[in-house]
């Protein structure tokens, strides 16, 4: 198997991995959901891969980390290659988990607030180890120093985790809240949650603090 076609079948198994988490997550709700939940999740990582990858090139330069344009843009899609193939690897996790738990009735959450989170951990977790992963390898191919290193990760971590969570805010619905009056359209982009959240770390706050749906 020649160059072209590894790398056109590992860029097809990683769309297939995020594909299958996004899907496990939408069917917690029905099969609409699943499907479009299957297309929302790889735009997320293709988007905040595209966004992030110029963010960690200014984190590396003000932290004196030498990185090239073309090196950096290939330590941010292997970041996310990881990313999506970890999550491929949860969901069959991910579809028991929604298909177990006990639905919102009214305006108690049941277990869809320990699901939400539960998925948001995972994606969190996930992201984490594939960016750790991937600092320690430029520490080894760059001979970076350690405490650079270790900062450089935890640059990278936080701008993962804020622009990927305001991404995913965005692309909503992928789980079934959005849907309490009918079917939502594709994307809610900023329209604020039934709660009320305008963005995603408020949404998490909701989470955290506790919350019920209005009657």
């Amino acid at each position: 198997m020649n160059a072209a076609w590894r790398t056109a079948l590992g860029g097809t198994t990683t769309l297939l991995a995020a594909a299958a988490f996004g899907f496990a997550i939408g069917a917690s709700k029905n099969l609409l959901y699943a499907w479009r939940s299957a297309i929302k999740v790889p735009l997320l990582l293709l988007g905040t891969a595209a966004i992030c990858a110029a963010t960690y090139l200014l984190t590396a330069a003000l932290l004196g980390v030498p990185l090239r344009l073309r090196a950096l843009v290939s330590a941010a899609g292997s970041v996310f290659i990881a990313l999506a193939r970890l999550l491929g690897a949860l969901a069959p996790a991910v579809w028991f988990l929604g298909q177990t738990m006990t639905p919102p009735s009214g305006p108690d959450l049941g277990g869809y607030p320990l699901f939400v989170g539960t998925g948001i951990a995972l994606i969190a977790c996930a992201g984490a180890i594939a960016v750790v992963h991937q600092t320690r390898t430029l520490q080894r191919e760059l001979g970076i120093d350690r405490n650079r290193a270790r900062w450089t990760t935890l640059a990278w971590l936080l701008v993962t985790l804020a622009v990927g969570g305001q991404f995913a805010f965005w692309l909503r619905p992928f789980f079934g809240i959005a849907s309490l009056t009918g079917e939502p359209p594709f994307l809610l982009g900023s329209e604020p949650t039934v709660t009320g959240a305008r963005n995603f770390y408020e949404v998490v706050w909701q989470f955290v603090r506790g919350v019920t749906l209005p009657r």
